[in-house]
């Protein structure tokens, strides 16, 4: 299936990489494009979009909690593909994981289950430094 650059695409894909650090719902990306041009995709264009971009691995979709809602970040390009993602549960941060720490992560549960893991969907949920820190001084 062919895909093709939008404008929309774009403006999407523009906002995901200046919020890195910050998952979205589909209501929030709609409502944040909305409110910087009036040429923003509408509610369902961005539905349709950010399922594309699911698809090719450029974002990155999360459960918000325990609720039935998807929140979606930016992945990080092609690099992304080959190492382990840690996602905070606290603040939502996403962080990568170093390639050489990925492949021992990979290679020590493959040696011990003979489980090969998917890497390029496969996210590690906990909480970051920053989150700990903030839970040590309360």
């Amino acid at each position: 299936m062919a895909t093709y650059k939008t404008q929309q695409k774009e403006m999407l894909l523009d906002f995901l990489k200046k919020h890195p650090d910050t998952p979205f719902s589909v209501e929030e990306l709609s409502d944040e494009l909305a409110s910087s041009s009036p040429s923003a995709p509408g509610k369902s264009t961005v539905y349709r979009l950010i399922g594309q971009l699911v698809d090719n691995g450029t974002v990155k979709r999360f459960v918000k909690g325990n609720s039935r809602q998807f929140l979606y970040q930016i992945a990080g390009g092609e690099e992304c593909r080959h190492h382990l993602h840690l996602k905070c549960t606290e603040c939502g941060k996403l962080l990568h994981m170093g390639h050489e720490l990925s492949e021992k992560v990979l290679s020590n549960i493959l040696g011990e289950s003979d489980f090969t893991v998917k890497v390029d969907s496969t996210t590690l949920f906990g909480c970051c430094k920053d989150c700990k820190l903030k839970g040590e001084t309360l």
